[in-house]
C-alpha cells in the first residue's frame, strides 16, 4: 500500500470542519498525513500508533491532537485481524484548517493560546486526566449535532485544549518532516515491516533490504529523518508493547521480555530503564499501587 496524502476533508481553504466517524474492524491507512489540521478520538480500539518518529501504543478514549503535513499511522493489535466479527474500531476525525479559528475570533488572548496550541501539536500531542475526559463528553456531542450548534462545541473544545496544561509531546523535537514520496515510501515499508516482525528477531540488513538501501545508507537516512538511531526507535517499539503486557500483573516480567523480541532478559532490563527511567518492576507497581 502506497503512502500517500490523504485528501478525504473537502475543505481546503474554506472556513468549515469536516467530521468523519470511523466504524470498521481495524484502522487501515498507511503512513499518510494530511494538509488540514486533525483532531484524532479514539472511542473504541487499542494498537500501535506512529506519529512522527514516536511510536507508542492508543487505547480507548485517546485524544490526539496534530497539525498539517505530519505523518502518522495507526495499527490496530493483531487480534483485530482474526476476523471476530463482535470486535470493531470507533474512532471520530476532525479536520479544520489552521486559520479557521483564528478567522472567526477577534480575541487576542484566545488568538495566541490557539497559536500557541498548533506550535505545539507540530509535534503531535496526547491530552490526558481531565482534559482526556473532558474533550471525550465533548466529542460524543460534536457528532451527534450539526449548524452552529456543532461549530459552537468544535470552538469550545479548541479552547479547552488550548488552556489545558495536561498533554504530552509525541514526535522528537529533532523530528523532520517530509512529504516527499520516496521518503513516506521507505518509511511505510518499514513501519508496516517492524510492526508486524518487531517480536523477533531482525538484523539491520533486513530492514535496510526493505526499503532498497545498503545497512549503512539506511542508517544515514534514518538518523537524518527523526534524529534517532533505527536501534532505539526499535527499542522504543519494543518497550512499549512490554509497557502494555505489563498491565496484567499476573504476567511474568521474564515471559514478557521474550513476548517482545528480546532473547537476553538483560538487554530487556537496561533498555527498558533506559527509555522508561524505571524498571519493569518499577514501571508495574506504578500502575497497582
Amino acid at each position: 500500500m502506497k503512502p500517500e496524502l490523504i485528501i478525504d476533508a473537502p475543505i481546503i481553504g474554506e472556513k468549515k470542519i469536516w467530521v468523519k466517524k470511523i466504524y470498521k474492524p481495524y484502522f487501515d491507512h498507511p503512513f499518510h498525513f494530511h494538509k488540514l489540521c486533525e483532531l484524532t478520538w479514539i472511542e473504541q480500539g487499542h494498537g500501535k500508533l506512529i506519529i512522527g518518529d514516536y511510536v507508542g501504543n492508543f487505547s480507548d478514549g485517546e485524544i490526539i491532537l496534530a497539525s498539517p503535513e505530519l505523518p502518522h499511522l495507526w495499527k490496530c493489535d493483531p487480534v483485530y485481524y482474526k476476523g471476530d466479527r463482535n470486535l470493531y474500531t470507533k474512532a471520530v476525525g476532525l479536520y479544520y484548517p489552521l486559520e479557521f479559528p483564528r478567522r472567526i475570533s477577534d480575541d487576542i488572548v484566545g488568538r495566541i493560546k490557539y497559536d500557541e496550541l498548533m506550535l505545539k501539536a507540530e509535534r503531535g500531542l496526547r491530552f490526558y486526566s481531565g482534559t482526556r475526559e473532558v474533550v471525550n463528553h465533548k466529542m460524543k456531542e460534536l457528532v451527534e449535532a450539526n449548524g452552529l450548534r456543532q461549530l459552537g462545541i468544535f470552538l469550545e473544545v479548541i479552547d479547552i485544549l488550548s488552556r489545558s496544561e495536561e498533554y504530552e509531546f509525541l514526535a522528537s523535537p529533532g523530528f523532520k518532516r517530509s512529504t516527499n514520496a520516496n521518503d513516506m515510501e521507505r518509511f511505510n515499508a518499514v513501519y508496516q515491516f517492524l510492526l508486524k516482525n518487531f517480536q523477533r528477531d531482525i538484523t539491520l540488513e533486513e530492514v535496510a533490504g526493505v526499503c532498497n538501501m545498503s545497512p549503512s545508507s539506511f542508517c544515514r537516512f534514518f538518523k537524518h529523518k527523526t534524529q534517532k538511531t533505527f536501534t532505539f526507535f526499535l527499542n522504543e517499539l519494543r518497550i512499549g508493547h512490554a509497557k502494555k503486557l505489563l498491565q496484567n500483573e499476573n504476567y511474568p516480567i521474564k515471559d514478557i521480555c521474550y513476548e517482545c523480541g528480546y532473547n537476553n532478559p538483560v538487554h530487556f532490563f537496561n533498555f527498558f530503564k533506559q527509555i522508561e527511567k524505571q524498571t519493569p518492576k518499577q514501571f508495574r507497581e506504578g500502575l497497582f499501587s
